[in-house]
């Protein structure tokens, strides 16, 4: 059983590397391929703790990692010039990851330089470096289409910064620390990563720009206007991509907006029942697709769509096959999110449950985790009567598990 894992890996390989070669057939033609730097070397002192926020795991992930993943998966993206602290540390972290196009830099001691640093190691390898995209690592959320539209105004006009309408009245303060002015926040906005730049411009601007700029700036766009005259172009993105990881709740949000963002479900069974109707309407508002299939049995998961799934629940008629249902589920998994597989037995009556031995089936349930696992997923199964009177408290009972940590409840065997 053991050895069924890989054999599953190697024979529906990694949705992420397939995604990467499907794009890349069909990336424009008059397209420039273009790179980004990551600044990822900060010590996150606001965060507090002794572990940069960069690294602090969501879902079992570096948070660096979510964005670096995202830009990989951008067709037109050549190389990502990830800056970070520790390169050794970090390029131990990427062993396991499918990350073929990141080139790993030294940081230094500041924002800018750091992002200096990438600049000069994409120019050193690069010669056709027209455009550079730059976003911070701990901003895990890469909106693709907001970042089409930054290299499309960074071309005509030499800059493009993404903004967001300010949502605190911000204020100038005297030097004794005393209120000085509000400002009017109609006039001003926030600025975000990703921006991106012409990359002469960029190098134009860490060229001229002073000692003090490099130690005590943070923002680009102003470099490229101080010491390149390029008025950059702003376009608002939404409030609910552009966020970062600054102090430690915002790794709880994070893990929160991550997992629904993430979260895919498949609810499959040979009968279109009521219940698996109720749960794919509860589920639409909390994950990012849902899809209801109805088979003719249980040994068929052709499906139209041919999405892959983080979550499948599945409504059986009869006991279940472990081994069996694992073989037919395998080409549903999305094998790079964490996950959970719910297996949902309806029982005719409540005599059925009784002639259980609840011992052997909370065994068989554990067993089941343990094989799960390799495929980064947890394993629940639930038993319930038939009786439309319990078909909302099963949905509220899956959402819930949908929505928790898929490891938090699995091996679990439920009755209901």
């Amino acid at each position: 059983m053991f050895g069924l894992f890989g054999s599953l890996r190697r024979a529906f390989g990694s949705p992420k590397a397939a995604r990467i070669r499907d794009e890349s057939s069909a990336r424009p033609a008059d397209r420039t391929s273009d790179r980004v730097i990551l600044p990822a070397a900060g010590s996150g002192e606001r965060l507090g703790g002794s572990t940069p926020k960069q690294y602090c795991k969501i879902l079992d992930k570096p948070l660096f990692l979510y964005a670096l993943e995202a830009f990989e998966k951008i067709s037109y993206i050549r190389r990502i010039a990830l800056v970070v602290d520790d390169p050794g540390h970090v390029e131990a972290l990427l062993q396991e990851s499918n990350c073929h196009k990141v080139l790993v830099v030294q940081g230094e001691s500041t924002r800018h330089r750091s992002i200096r640093a990438g600049l000069q190691a994409l120019t050193k390898q690069e010669c056709d470096l027209r455009i550079v995209i730059v976003h911070d690592a701990v901003r895990p959320i890469v909106p693709e289409d907001l970042i089409e539209l930054l290299v499309k105004a960074a071309d005509e006009t030499g800059a493009a910064g993404s903004v967001c309408p300010l949502v605190s009245t911000v204020l100038s303060a005297e030097s004794d620390g005393s209120l000085k002015t509000a400002l009017d926040r109609k006039s001003h906005l926030a600025s975000e990563t990703p921006q991106a730049f012409q990359t002469n411009v960029l190098v134009s601007s860490y060229n001229k720009c002073s000692e003090e700029d490099l130690d005590c700036g943070t923002e680009c766009l102003q470099l490229a206007l101080t010491y390149g005259g390029i008025h950059a172009r702003l376009v608002e993105g939404s409030p609910n991509d552009l966020w970062k990881v600054t102090i430690s709740r915002d790794l709880y949000t994070a893990s929160q907006c991550l997992r629904e963002r993430n979260n895919s479900v498949c609810i499959m069974g040979t009968v279109d029942c009521e219940p698996a109707r109720l749960l794919a309407q509860s589920l639409m508002s909390c994950v990012k697709t849902v899809e209801r299939v109805v088979m003719s049995n249980e040994e068929d998961v052709q499906r139209s769509s041919g999405l892959r799934f983080n979550n499948v629940v599945f409504f059986h008629t009869n006991q279940i096959d472990m081994e069996r249902s694992l073989l037919n589920f395998a080409a549903l998994f999305d094998l790079d999110n964490q996950g959970l597989i719910i297996h949902i037995l309806e029982q005719e009556n409540a005599e059925e449950l009784q002639n259980m031995n609840v011992y052997d089936l909370q065994s068989s349930g554990r067993k089941m985790a343990r094989q799960y696992h390799k495929l980064k997923k947890g394993v629940v199964v639930i038993h319930c009567l038939d009786n439309e009177a319990d078909s909302g408290n099963l949905v509220r009972l899956v959402t819930t598990l949908i929505q928790t940590h898929p490891y938090s409840m699995t091996g679990q065997t439920l009755f209901l």
